[in-house]
């Protein structure tokens, strides 16, 4: 009978520790995430309706609309990242090889990325700034005659903003992938060394496959993100100047509501937005995924 009451207790603890957390998720996440789909398919009556999408659809076949532009920036900025990834990567190895100043580079790269966004931010637009060497630089070459408002000019902005993404993605794998090289085997690429193998065979014979899996799902991730590949443009240029991308747009199209959110159409015309590119990233994700899992065979170590 004690034995029984005992395990009644646990039962009872057990379930008490678990149920705050499944209730604050139901809360938090499963019913905000349904009603947003929901709210996809009504008007702002409440009326179900294809509304919404129809909306979408028309607005982004527009030339001068800014959903274009959005989509336009977003792809760019998602297709640099992309580029930009092998040479993370690379950046990564050759710290991990310990060439002569790593410790230096290793603190370089990875000190912007443990401040703040806003510090950054603020540091980098003193940088170009006009009172900076970078803005006069290219006033001189460009023989404006003046210093340019890189931020603030639709010939440099999305340029800048772009620039600054780059800054700030290198530094962002190295503790990932310094943790990921360690664990090759010190007696395989010695053993390849002694082969006469050369660092880029090495790399892309060895390395690459041996922590391909860490790869795949970084490429993945990479892929879901692709719609909110946006870098810091709220914080440096608020969208404009040809900088507006399909996150910052989102954002700003509430942010910039008037009036009750009950009379308005935004929430539901943004929860159709947001579930059409959660689809498009659901299978471009899905389709990455299938081919990373036959680029390279499964390596054990």
């Amino acid at each position: 009978m004690e034995k029984k009451k005992r395990k009644f207790n646990e039962v009872i603890f057990i379930i008490c520790c678990i149920s705050v957390p499944i209730i604050q998720w139901l809360i938090f996440y499963v019913y905000p995430n349904f009603s947003t789909i929901f709210m996809a398919f009504r008007d702002m009556q409440g009326v179900w309706s294809l509304d919404n999408f129809t909306r979408f659809f028309k607005e982004l076949k527009l030339p001068t609309s800014d959903i274009r532009l959005a989509f336009r920036n977003t792809f760019l900025t998602f297709g640099i990242l992309f580029v930009a990834y092998p040479f993370k990567v690379m950046v990564s190895y050759f710290i991990y090889k310990k060439v002569p100043g790593s410790g230096f580079y290793r603190i370089v790269f990875f000190l912007p990325s443990i401040l703040f966004s806003v510090c950054t931010t603020m540091v980098f637009s003193r940088i170009i700034g006009v009172n900076g060497f970078i803005a006069q630089s290219v006033g001189e070459i460009l023989d404006l005659g003046y210093t340019p408002e890189l931020l603030q000019d639709e010939r440099f902005a999305n340029t800048v903003v772009l620039l600054e993404m780059l800054w700030l993605q290198f530094p962002g794998d190295l503790i990932i992938w310094g943790g990921t090289f360690t664990r090759i085997p010190h007696d395989v690429l010695e053993s390849a060394r002694i082969d006469g193998v050369n660092w880029w065979q090495e790399f892309t014979k060895i390395t690459v496959p041996m922590v391909w899996p860490t790869v795949a799902l970084q490429m993945v991730l990479m892929f879901c993100g692709i719609f909110g590949a946006s870098g810091a443009v709220f914080l440096l240029t608020k969208g404009m100047y040809g900088t507006m991308t399909i996150s910052a747009w989102m954002y700003l199209q509430l942010y910039n509501l008037t009036g009750s959110p009950h009379t308005s159409n935004a929430y539901n015309y943004m929860s159709a937005v947001g579930l059409i590119i959660t689809v498009i990233a659901i299978g471009i994700s899905l389709g990455i995924r299938k081919w990373t899992d036959k680029a390279f065979e499964e390596v054990e170590f």
